[in-house]
C-alpha cells in the first residue's frame, strides 16, 4: 500500500507534467494547483488499487484454496 501510496504520488506529477510540456495543452495549466495536484493524485492512488485488486483476484482465490487443502491434511 505504501508503495502505491508513492508511485500515485510520482505518477500524479509526471501526468500533470506530460499534459502541460509534451501535449502542448495549455488548460492542463490549471491542474499545477494544489487542488489540481490533489485531485489528480487521488484518481491515480484509487485507480491503482482498483488494479491491484482486479490483478490479485485469482491469486486469492488460489491462497483460500490451498489453505482449505493445508486444512484438510492437518486434519488427517
Amino acid at each position: 500500500l505504501f508503495t502505491t501510496f508513492v508511485f500515485s504520488l510520482i505518477a500524479a506529477a509526471l501526468m500533470i507534467i506530460h499534459g502541460v510540456f509534451f501535449d502542448l495543452d495549455f488548460e492542463q495549466i490549471k491542474r499545477l494547483t494544489l487542488e489540481g495536484f490533489i485531485f489528480t493524485f487521488i484518481l491515480v492512488f484509487v485507480a491503482l488499487i482498483i488494479l491491484e485488486r482486479i490483478f490479485t483476484l485469482e491469486e486469492d482465490e488460489e491462497i483460500l484454496s490451498l489453505k482449505r487443502r493445508i486444512k484438510k491434511l492437518e486434519k488427517k
